[in-house]
C-alpha cells in the first residue's frame, strides 16, 4: 500500500503546477544508506549515520523549475566519493514553473492535503533533463528512530528524548558535513545518487539571494552566512512538454532519506538532523 501527502493545485483549464509529497510503502527498494538496509529493524546497535523517514519534513519553496542545461554542472562527485564544487551557479537554461516571492511552507511529512500557494507559469515545449528548485536552508522536522526496543524521539534541538518531549525543531543547514554548525572542513554543496524510485542525481549548493527570493542566487564560499539553498535533480528520463501537455506533477520523496540520525560512538544515537528529499515528474 502507499500513503501520499497531495499538494494540489490542479486548474479546470489551462496549464498549472502539481505538487504530490510521496511517502512510499516498505515494499520499495530501500536506499542504500537507509537504516533500515543498514542495521536492519529495531537494531540492537548503530555505528554509523543513515536515513529514516521524518514524521514531519517541512521546507519554504520560493521557486521551481525546469532546465536543459545542469546549472551546478561544476558540483560533482568525483572517484572518492567525495562532492567538489566550484561555487557556481548557472541557471541561464531554466525556466521557472512555479514561484512565490513570500515561499511556500509546506510539510512533505503525513496525510495532510496541503496546498503550495504561488504563481504557475507554463514552461516552453521542450525536453528538460535537469529540473531545480530553490528553498530557505532552514528545515522543520520531527521524527522517532527505535534502537534496542527503546524509542528515541525528537525534542525541539533535534536530541533524543523521552516520548513527553517529542517535539518539532529547526534545523538551519550551514555545512553539509555537520548540519547547522560549521566544521572546520566545511562542505558548502552536497550530492547523492539515488538507485531507488524516485531515481536520478540531487545535488544543492548553499547560497546567499540578492534582489529578493526570486532574485540572483550565489553560491556561497564560506561557511556560516548561507540563507538559501539552490537544488538540482537529474531524473533518469527527461521531462517533455509539449504543445498538448496541461500540467506538470513533481513528487517529492522524502521516505528513507529525509532525516538522518546520527551514533554517539558507544551503539546508540546522539541525535536527529535533516535528510535529502528526491523528486520524480510526471506530466498530463
Amino acid at each position: 500500500m502507499k500513503l501520499f501527502s497531495k499538494f494540489s493545485l490542479k486548474a479546470t483549464a489551462g496549464f498549472s503546477f502539481c505538487v504530490v509529497a510521496s511517502i512510499i510503502s516498505s515494499n520499495e527498494k530501500a536506499f542504500a544508506n537507509d537504516c533500515e538496509t543498514l542495521f536492519g529493524d529495531n537494531p540492537s546497535s548503530i555505528n554509523n549515520a543513515c536515513y529514516i523517514t521524518p514524521k514531519t519534513y517541512k521546507i519554504r519553496v520560493y521557486e521551481m523549475g525546469l532546465c536543459t542545461a545542469d546549472p551546478l554542472a561544476g558540483t560533482t562527485i568525483n572517484s572518492s566519493d567525495e562532492v567538489v564544487t566550484d561555487n557556481t551557479i548557472t541557471d541561464s537554461s531554466c525556466t521557472p514553473s512555479f514561484q512565490s516571492s513570500t515561499g511556500s511552507l509546506v510539510n512533505l511529512g503525513g496525510n495532510a492535503t496541503q496546498t503550495l500557494t504561488g504563481t504557475n507559469i507554463r514552461p516552453p515545449v521542450g525536453s528538460y533533463p535537469y529540473a531545480y528548485i530553490k528553498i530557505k536552508n532552514t528545515f522543520g522536522l520531527k521524527g522517532t528512530y527505535q534502537i534496542n526496543n527503546q524509542t528515541f524521539y525528537s525534542s525541539n534541538n533535534g536530541s533524543p528524548v523521552a516520548e513527553g518531549s517529542y517535539d518539532e525543531f529547526d534545523e538551519d543547514l550551514m555545512d553539509f558535513s555537520n548540519g547547522k554548525t560549521c566544521s572546520g572542513s566545511p562542505e558548502l554543496a552536497g550530492a547523492e545518487v539515488f538507485t531507488s524510485a524516485p531515481t536520478g542525481t540531487m545535488k544543492a549548493v548553499l547560497a546567499q539571494v540578492s534582489g529578493g527570493n526570486l532574485g540572483t542566487y550565489t553560491a556561497d564560499s564560506s561557511c556560516g552566512s548561507s540563507t538559501h539553498l539552490y537544488g538540482t535533480f537529474a531524473p533518469t528520463n527527461p521531462v517533455v512538454i509539449t504543445s498538448d501537455t496541461q500540467g506538470l506533477e513533481v513528487t517529492f520523496s522524502i521516505t528513507k532519506r529525509g532525516m538522518t540520525v546520527f551514533p554517539d560512538g558507544s551503539g546508540g544515537m546522539s541525535g536527529f538532523g535533516g535528510g535529502p528529499f528526491s523528486p520524480s515528474f510526471s506530466t498530463f
